[in-house]
């Protein structure tokens, strides 16, 4: 079967394995100042990590470097796997962390936690939308500590995260109720990512 690669990572932007070798510290280390930037806390236990098109190139780049795969069709199915984790131009995309130190407690807890995925919100100048998570990642038990999730936006929203408002990630379930606001430099990260989006998405 003939892998399709999604439009907005390139086969030509993944560098052979050599090069990324000799490139990969000033990559790594990029990658890993924009995800620092990209990261909020919300509460004690939760992490939202946004993704943009250059920490998902890393983990591409990571992944062929681990595996050693070099054909095309192991880099395409490799930028298939990963792209399903950008966002669009109409939403932000992100990884939920949550983390509670003693096995124990965590999984107790991640069973008081089910149903999170209705209770998880962003707050862009007043105007709110519900996060989406990843229906394959739900389980009937216990919520699972890895969440790939979506905030899709309006035009309103967007328009207000160029224009650096308030920006509120929030959680109002019985067992976790937690909100944080986003400080200036991540809602102009996503933001600029947005725009980065877009202007992919167009060709």
């Amino acid at each position: 079967m003939t892998t399709t690669t999604n439009p907005l990572i390139r086969p030509d932007e993944i560098l052979d394995l050599g090069e990324y070798e000799r490139r990969r510290d000033t990559i790594r280390k990029s990658a890993m100042q924009a995800r620092a930037l990209r990261r909020i806390h919300l509460g004690p236990n939760a992490t939202i990590a946004f993704e943009n098109r250059e920490t998902i190139l890393y983990q591409i780049h990571e992944m062929c470097r681990a595996e050693r795969l070099a054909k095309p069709d192991q880099v395409a199915h490799e930028i298939e796997t990963y792209a399903e984790l950008l966002p669009s131009s109409r939403e932000l995309a992100g990884t939920l962390l949550i983390e509670f130190p003693e096995k124990e407690e965590r999984d107790q807890r991640l069973r008081e936690l089910l149903g999170l995925e209705d209770h998880l919100r962003i707050d862009v100048d007043g105007v709110r939308s519900k996060a989406v998570f990843d229906k394959r990642q739900i389980d009937v038990e216990r919520l699972s500590s890895v969440q790939f999730l979506r905030f899709a936006l309006s035009d309103e929203q967007r328009q207000a995260l160029a224009e650096g408002k308030n920006v509120i990630l929030l959680a109002d379930h019985v067992g976790y109720r937690h909100e944080t606001k986003l400080p200036p430099e991540i809602v102009q990260a996503l933001s600029d990512d947005l725009t980065e989006i877009e202007s992919v998405e167009r060709g």
